[in-house]
């Protein structure tokens, strides 16, 4: 047995695996010394220091990594070192490293024995013969075992000190193994836990229950920390670039997002902070050589990411259309990083501007998200804007509708919508009760009684009257498709959004209103689906955001104050495109109509500017 000073040094992770590690190059398929700089440094180096120094919560307990990154990155084959490292020097430790079938456990296994068999014989953890396939059991009681996830209730009824589960998404039930194996390690301090992957499409089975964890490890939740990389941060995704080359649009506007910020493009080999021209030639390289890829392009940024939200393909399956998403995922999105949690805004209210809130409530239960959206209403093109987005499981119906109440106020008395169906409407209530003259009286933050003023209810009127209206909105098939056709119209050239979350719910939302189970199913049968149903997802924010685009077409409508000089550019502009059109040829009764339609446009545009007047359509407020 090794003295505790050589097993102190050794498990300094960070130290050890450089200096004695050996590993099957990727790139050569020869034996060497493993070096976390080589091909993905930004990957390999996180990983490492996140075992070696793994951050706690507040209550003292170790976190998880969730790591998603793209291919020949090296991720499986460092987490497996690092979990030898902890499992080879430290007594008694029991470790899993679980595969989603029984080829890559192999793999896996082959790693770790590759790295064990090479050790220098004065740092080489001594072991014993066993009788269990993939697994290594060293003279001071500990274990280290490959499983495959395709074994029945995989990894169910052991206590872990280490975990390491592999591309999750193609495990038959992922969700069902993670729920079997959670009570191991979840009181366990010293647990280290690791989830990673590559993105997959959505049809693979465990696609979707992985997205959501990615999701929830981006925004903190729980014990998770969530580490991203893209495929530029390896210098395997690399190809020489032809300077003779020309870069498509498609190219152009990758540079642009992910290449080196106020520069042109640059050619730079080995380059692993930004995407360079060589990481372009690479996904040429991909699409030509691949027959599916080319065939379905979508799935390089699957295989390949840029980013943790657009590499989620939802072909077939989403009620988005994603045309309708493509003019979005183009833009720079805000990360979801509220500093209580809970409400973020993306930009101030605009004096004379019209707000528009969608609501989506939850009940007194917890775990299901309550949520609002709130958009900023013009009549220009790319006119509606998202302003600030509240999202949380953690609050009651009487803190939402005060939070509802509170963001009304603050957007020059936002037109307020709620769902008045189920669950929606205990906020409600107190919503109508805050429309009267005397308010409603509730406690703000500081636990301090105040009253409240909500100035504009959405009525829904029944029958076509006025004296039948009802506040909120009744969440049925046809107001359902109305909300959705809404929104679907929204995104293709009124709608700009900024949540990077919502646009995440966009990119998977399946008309959860028509599918999901109800919550009194929910209550009476805790931990299964309806027939015909699936279980609850987290789409809140498209919820709300669907109402919030359900009211938003009947609101009245204005156009942006533009000023003298951007009015002069318009026509200017326009005058030109005119003169270039004549060049070619026009005759004389189509300059005519041409120039007609210019000054027409011009008049327009100045009449409906004048004075800020508004253009009203059907309203269906409260009469």
């Amino acid at each position: 047995m090794l003295s505790p000073e050589v097993q102190e040094i050794m498990r300094d992770i960070e130290f050890s695996l450089p200096e004695y590690g050996t590993i099957m190059d990727q790139e050569t398929s020869e034996l060497s010394r493993y070096d976390p700089h080589r091909i993905a440094p930004h990957l390999q180096t996180s990983l490492l220091k996140f075992v070696g120094q793994t951050p706690r919560t507040p209550s003292g307990h170790k976190k998880w990594l969730l790591g998603l990154a793209s291919r020949q990155q090296g991720k499986t084959a460092t987490a497996v070192l690092a979990m030898y490292i902890r499992t080879a020097y430290n007594e008694g430790m029991y470790s899993a490293l679980i595969a989603d079938n029984k080829g890559r456990a192999e793999d896996m296994f082959r790693h770790l024995m590759t790295c064990h068999d090479h050790m220098e014989p004065s740092v080489k953890a001594e072991t014993i013969p066993n009788r269990e396939s993939r697994q290594l059991t060293f003279d001071h009681g500990g274990k280290i075992r490959t499983l495959s996830a395709e074994a029945n209730m995989v990894g169910i009824g052991r206590s872990y000190d280490n975990l390491h589960m592999s591309e999750l998404p193609f495990w038959q039930d992922a969700a069902e193994a993670w729920n079997g194996i959670y009570p191991a390690v979840t009181n366990r301090k010293e647990a280290c836990v690791i989830m990673e992957s590559t993105p997959a499409p959505m049809a693979k089975p465990s696609a979707e229950w992985f997205k959501d964890m990615c999701a929830e490890a981006r925004k903190g939740m729980g014990r998770w920390q969530f580490l991203f990389a893209p495929f530029f941060t390896s210098v395997l995704c690399e190809r020489p670039w032809d300077k003779k080359s020309r870069l498509t649009a498609v190219e152009i506007r990758l540079l642009d997002r992910f290449g080196p910020k106020g520069e042109d493009p640059v050619s730079a080999p080995g380059e692993t902070r930004y995407l360079t021209l060589e990481n372009i030639s690479f996904r040429r390289t991909v699409l030509r050589d691949d027959a599916e890829i080319r065939r379905h392009p979508d799935l390089f940024n699957i295989y390949f990411p840029v980013d943790p939200i657009t590499c989620w393909v939802h072909a077939g399956s989403s009620a988005i259309p994603s045309h309708a998403l493509d003019e979005h995922l183009k833009r720079i999105l805000v990360p979801w990083l509220p500093a209580d949690g809970m409400y973020q805004e993306y930009k101030n209210p605009v004096p004379g501007a019209l707000y528009a809130i969608g609501a989506d409530p939850a009940g007194w239960m917890g775990g299901d998200q309550a949520s609002f959206q709130c958009l900023e209403l013009w009549a220009d093109k790319w006119g509606w804007e998202q302003a600030a987005v509240f999202s949380s499981n953690e609050v009651d119906p009487v803190t939402f509708a005060r939070k509802i109440i509170e963001a009304a106020e603050r957007w020059n008395n936002a037109t307020v919508i709620v769902e008045n169906n189920g669950v929606g409407l205990a906020s409600l209530a107190i919503l109508e009760m805050a429309t009267s003259n005397d308010g409603v009286v509730l406690k703000d933050d500081y636990g301090e009684e105040r009253r409240y003023h909500l100035k504009n209810l959405h009525y829904n009127q029944l029958a076509g009257t006025a004296a039948t209206a009802k506040p909120g909105i009744a969440a049925g098939s046809k107001t359902n498709a109305a909300a959705l056709a809404s929104l679907v119209d929204a995104l293709m050239d009124k709608l700009i959004i900024r949540d990077e979350e919502t646009l995440d719910q966009l990119r998977s939302y399946r008309r959860d209103k028509e599918v999901q189970a109800g919550n009194k199913f929910e209550i009476i049968n805790p931990g299964k689906t309806q027939s015909g149903r699936r279980s609850r997802h987290h789409w809140d924010r498209v919820s709300a955001l669907l109402w919030c685009c359900f009211l938003a077409r009947t609101m009245p409508a204005r156009f942006r104050r533009r000023t003298v000089e951007q009015s002069v550019e318009e026509v200017e502009t326009l005058n030109k495109t005119l003169d270039a059109a004549i060049e070619k040829g026009l005759t004389y009764n189509q300059q005519k109509a041409a120039r007609a339609s210019i000054k027409k446009l011009e008049k327009g545009r100045k009449s409906a500017r004048r004075k800020g007047r508004v253009r009203y359509k059907k309203s269906t407020k409260r009469p």
